[in-house]
């Protein structure tokens, strides 16, 4: 197997659906574009903002082969695999290699919660039997599994385990984890999930930033990725501010946990780029909640960091 090393901007893509919640090509066609134009260094489909478990698999296969087509290896494509059964994970996984993906991202099984020691042995078996690279996801708030800084240093340890993406919203955790991976710290990548501490980490020493807001400003991302890894700490700052200011704006809408998911959806079909439209049971926002969302996409615009991004 290739050995690989993921790094930098790597946005979890949006998966654009059409009225009928079928796969809307052109929308992923707009999608893969602005990212590539707006020099990202890879793509993950079928996160949590992909709505990956959401998703019937016809339209994942349905995703992934058209993204990878369409991106035609000019940056990694990461897709994300995670399932309560080990063996439906493997068979997508072995469809994800025919299409040209570089590697796979998997969280914790969800509904029960797992113990350190099962949290080990699941991913150890993945590992063994994949036939991508593997990056772990730790998102305890939708998996309700916390994977602890001595659990991820071990799994670091496997040959075809490679990333890892915190999600966990603490910082104090993610420096946790920056500690215990330090020895392998050659061949593994840590990154940084929430817009919110992305700057922030990368100046810590994380490899990048898998976030959602990326899908909206993917050059103000870059350029603050590129920011902390030279140092420049104002840069970071002003850069920070305002993704932040993106995500306040726009995540808090609504009622439970998809209102984020919502806010970035309404928000790419008013650029023009996706229609306004989720998977089951969730529904777009549309009154209140979409003017709030047009309001906001007016004050970020007006701000110059977004100058060479708007649509």
């Amino acid at each position: 197997m290739k050995k690989i090393r993921f790094e930098g901007l790597i946005p979890p893509m949006v998966t654009p659906l059409d009225a009928k919640r079928r796969l809307d090509k052109a929308g992923v066609k707009k999608m893969v574009k602005h990212l590539l134009d707006g020099g990202v260094d890879g793509i993950f489909l079928l996160g949590t903002t992909g709505e990956g478990p959401h998703l019937s698999y016809a339209i994942r296969r349905e995703l992934v082969k058209e993204t990878c087509r369409l991106v035609k290896g000019r940056v990694p494509v990461l897709v994300g695999i995670t399932e309560t059964d080990i063996e439906d994970a493997l068979a997508f996984a072995k469809d994800c290699q025919s299409y040209g993906v570089s590697g796979v991202v998997a969280a914790p099984p969800y509904y029960f919660k797992l113990t350190q020691t099962e949290c080990l042995a699941w991913f150890t078996e993945l590992a063994d039997r994949l036939p991508l690279p593997l990056v772990i996801y730790d998102m305890p708030a939708h998996t309700d599994t916390v994977i602890e800084p001595t659990t991820i240093a071990q799994l670091a340890a496997h040959p075809n385990i490679v990333a890892m993406k915190d999600s966990s919203s603490v910082i104090a955790l993610f420096n946790k984890f920056r500690v215990a991976l330090e020895p392998f710290a050659e061949r593994f990548s840590l990154f940084m999930g929430p817009d919110e501490a992305m700057g922030e980490a990368v100046l810590l020493g994380a490899d990048g930033g898998v976030c959602t807001g990326a899908n909206l400003w993917p050059r103000a991302f870059k350029e603050m990725y590129l920011a902390a890894k030279a140092g420049d700490t104002e840069k970071v700052r002003a850069l920070q501010r305002f993704t932040t200011t993106s995500s306040y704006l726009l995540y808090g809408l609504g009622q439970g946990q998809s209102g984020f998911l919502k806010g970035v959806k309404a928000a790419l079909a008013e650029m023009g780029l996706i229609q306004n439209v989720l998977a089951a049971p969730f529904t777009p926002f549309a009154g209140k909640e979409l003017a709030k969302v047009r309001a906001a996409l007016r004050r970020l615009r007006a701000d110059p960091l977004t100058r060479p991004e708007r649509i």
